[in-house]
């Protein structure tokens, strides 16, 4: 029977999606190059779920939009101009931060430090591919003992492009396949399931006509940029002087200090630190997950204090590289994960009916994105080609196809996580698809080829989450469907912008690392192959009971949620507190939520909206100051205050 639909009046018909100016994707990759040259000199700026580099950026795009509405109002950018420089920039920024830096800190580093490690030349050597890693130790006496001027990379190009564009087509085909998981989820993600995504409310506001929206006319914000642009500034000076005064806004007591004795001491590192930008980001973040970031976070310090008392001293990443111990985080973290997929696809469960059946009709798009047939028939492309690598370190298919579905898994919950709920960072450190297989298939199975192509080709996907694309994939697509952009060109776009950011970024990183000298590595692939040889074992049943309690953990907040909506405990504070990374700045999210709360409670919505303003003065502020420090620090290659977590390291420059 013939699909008949009723006749919709013009007027209701939707609004035709926007072309894509070529101006506005030409502008976009050439702000790709500063983007991903700060990555690779900076890639500390890369850890947080808004980049340094793509927010300076955005910055820069701003003040020179607003420089041609009053020189040339002609030829100055749209709002949906704005928004694909934006779209192209993100992606750009998230592919060539860290996932370029874990891959290409070891392509040298099996041949030119033989010398630290037996296993290096025993296994390593012997396993990877010379297409993707360096084999003879004479080609990188210059890359390692560094003192070569900038431009001295590009005449050593011919025996490092090769091996870049391998990594490009690895790496390009993982992050394309996540790309095709948003086009797929686009419809309820973007529309129907009616999603915040917060993380984006800044880049949003700046943008809001043409650059020159209600934002830039609130006092509150500029008198919040005011204060904290000073203080950067003064902290920016102190550093450079010490002489100088300077106001304590990051890192300013640790308990770790005072708890020098077990079981206290198992605490770890507990700072007392504010990290405006972060605290300011947090005041966007739901309140009901503000506080369960913070709850949970207690109850993982006060569970290694309690496992201290009866002799068990596990440590923040227990459960990492592939030995699972007590208490054994990573584990719960994961039934977390695999809880909350579960909850996505249950509220997705009527749209994923209808793409099933938009593959199987070939059904084109209304909003002009790329039908689902097409998406999902690129996703098997690139889901085959990441077998076929794996196949290269004899990796059992078997294996591979649910060891590379958990990751696609895994991301889909962190793209939904962020745009439902906006934490300020998602690190996940040392916990990826290596860990879960490993407990549910064990490592007797495995061999050491095995165990080399698991702790170096595919450390990506498993060493940190930082600045993982797929929510940064989301977000721009988001801010696209906002202004009408045609999302078939979108996709289009953020694919271009991953391959372009994976490949000048390993340029860039190149270049600094024949500029500064390239180091010896952090040792994971050897953590990881060691993990999987020294004690092979089978499937880890505690590991797998401890999966399942993170699973009924989320399950059952879930259903109390559902049953009682004022219920304060969310599932995703959960997933988020029990691995490390929110450690650094957890007291500024308690800040946040004291700040949050008086406001909301005592000047309703108007005093939230001027809040709002300030959370923004406080990030404009701070990403300016990170652009004025970073810059002069690239430019003189001396170490300057950055307003992140980790300094930019003495000597490193």
């Amino acid at each position: 029977m013939a699909d008949v639909r009723p006749e919709v009046a013009a007027d209701q018909l939707p609004e035709k999606p926007k072309p894509v100016r070529l101006r506005a994707v030409l502008w976009g990759l050439g702000f790709c190059i500063p983007v991903c040259y700060w990555n690779a000199w900076q890639p500390t700026g890369t850890i947080y779920s808004l980049l340094f580099s793509t927010m300076a950026a955005l910055i820069v795009l701003v003040a020179i939009n607003a420089f041609l509405h009053r020189v040339a109002p002609k030829i100055a950018f749209t709002t949906p101009d704005m928004v694909v420089i934006f779209a192209i920039v993100s992606v750009a920024s998230a592919i060539s931060g860290e996932w370029t830096f874990l891959n290409m800190q070891y392509v040298h580093v099996f041949a030119g430090y033989s010398h630290l490690d037996p296993l290096y030349e025993q296994q390593f050597l012997k396993a990877l591919p010379e297409s993707m890693y360096f084999h003879d130790p004479a080609l990188l006496n210059d890359y390692i003992a560094g003192g070569n001027d900038r431009f001295y990379f590009l005449s050593r190009l011919d025996i490092w492009l090769p091996k870049i564009l391998m990594w490009v087509l690895l790496y390009g085909m993982i992050t394309i396949s996540l790309l095709c998981l948003n086009s797929i989820m686009r419809d309820a993600w973007l529309r129907k399931e009616r999603l915040s995504y917060p993380i984006i409310q800044l880049p949003v506001a700046m943008i809001e006509n043409s650059g020159r929206g209600p934002l830039w006319k609130s006092k509150a914000m500029w008198i919040a940029f005011g204060i904290m642009f000073a203080i950067d500034m003064l902290n920016g000076f102190a550093y450079l002087y010490p002489n100088l005064p300077s106001v304590p806004v990051k890192e300013a007591f640790n308990f770790n200090t005072v708890f020098t004795e077990l079981p206290w001491r198992a605490m770890g590192s507990t700072p007392i630190a504010i990290y405006p930008f972060l605290a300011a980001m947090a005041l966007l973040v739901p309140s009901d997950l503000l506080f369960s970031v913070i709850f949970f976070f207690v109850v993982r310090k006060l569970t290694l204090v309690a496992c201290a008392m009866f002799g068990l001293e596990g440590g923040t990443f227990a459960g990492g590289f592939l030995r699972p111990e007590a208490p054994y985080f990573t584990e719960q973290t994961w039934g977390a994960i695999i809880g909350l997929f579960a909850t996505a696809m249950w509220v997705a469960r009527s749209h994923l009916k209808q793409v099933w059946s938009d593959i199987k009709s070939g059904a084109r798009a209304s909003d002009g994105g790329i039908p689902h047939r097409l998406a999902f028939g690129i996703l098997i492309v690139c889901f085959a080609g990441v077998l076929w690598f794996t196949s290269l370190g004899e990796l059992p298919i078997l294996m591979m196809i649910p060891y590379f579905g958990a990751f696609l898994m895994f991301s889909i919950v962190i793209a939904r996580m962020r745009a439902q709920l906006g934490p300020p960072t998602h690190e996940f450190a040392f916990m990826g698809p290596n860990q879960l297989l490993m407990n549910f298939y064990g490592t007797k199975n495995l061999t050491p080829k095995n165990a080399v192509f698991l702790g170096a080709p595919l450390l990506g996907i498993n060493r940190l989450s930082r600045s993982h694309c797929m929510p940064v994939q989301l977000e721009a697509m988001k801010m696209a469907d906002s202004q009408r952009v045609h999302q078939g060109a979108v996709f289009w776009l953020l694919a271009l912008g991953l391959v372009v950011g994976i490949l000048v970024g390993m340029l860039f990183f190149v270049q600094a690392n024949y500029v500064r000298g390239a180091g010896p590595g952090w040792g994971d692939p050897v953590s990881v192959f060691r993990g999987v040889t020294d004690k092979p074992t089978g499937p880890n049943v505690i590991g797998m009971m401890m999966v399942f309690v993170g699973f009924a953990v989320v399950t059952i907040l879930d259903v109390i949620r559902f049953n009682f909506p004022a219920f304060k405990l969310h599932p995703v504070g959960y997933a988020l507190s029990m691995n490390f990374g929110v450690d650094y700045y957890w007291f500024g999210l308690v800040a946040a939520l004291m700040v949050k709360t008086l406001v909301q409670r005592y000047y309703g919505l108007r005093g939230y909206r001027q809040l709002r303003n300030v959370a923004f003065g406080i990030m404009i502020a701070e990403y300016g100051a990170e652009l004025i420090w970073a810059t002069y620090a690239m430019a003189t290659r001396q170490s300057t205050y950055t307003i992140g977590f980790n300094e930019r390291g003495l000597g490193t420059q």
